[in-house]
């Protein structure tokens, strides 16, 4: 195979894989999301993740799904949108950059499916996220969202985060 079509392998492995992490978030499917990362991954997410350890502290990936979920889990429904992906190839490993745009709706009916502007909140950033590859493929062994804005009803995550909990406890 000619170098150039293995970078573009590459390239088409690492998209799928940000593509199922963001599937795999907003259908709520936490071993797609899982399968994404390396079994010890070094995460950066701000707030989100220091509780759980700082970004040079390696954590078992089992232990951060607990985390995402008790944000995503309160939301009735979210879309990710992972886009512009910029790579780096460097020995055995490669960083990629790439967009973020994720809408995060708690509807005031969850049997009527209209959102108003109080009803959603969108997180805008990038992720540059590191990958090697294993036995699952390429997977994330370093992941960092930096976040650039938000907009919206920003008391949904909050609401959220309540909403998860409490769907924990029942």
């Amino acid at each position: 195979m000619a170098a150039s079509d293995k970078l573009a392998e590459i390239r088409a492995a690492i998209i799928e894989n940000y593509n199922a992490y963001a599937e795999g978030l907003d259908r709520k499917n936490w071993s797609m999301v899982r399968d994404c990362f390396a079994d010890e991954v070094y995460l950066d997410y701000g707030g989100l993740s220091e509780a759980s350890g700082g970004p040079d502290v390696p954590r078992p990936a089992d232990d951060w799904i607990p985390v995402l979920q008790s944000v995503i889990n309160g939301f009735d429904i979210t879309r990710h949108t992972i886009t512009n992906h910029r790579f780096e190839f460097a020995g055995d490993s490669v960083t990629c950059r790439a967009y973020l745009t994720a809408e995060h709706v708690i509807y005031p009916d969850p049997e009527v499916t209209i959102a108003g502007e109080q009803d959603v909140v969108t997180v805008v950033g990038e992720y540059t996220n590191t990958f090697e590859q294993g036995p699952r493929g390429w997977v994330i062994c370093r992941s960092k969202l930096e976040m650039n804005y938000t907009r919206g009803n920003i008391a949904l995550l909050g609401e959220a985060m309540t909403r998860a909990a409490a769907s924990q406890e029942s």
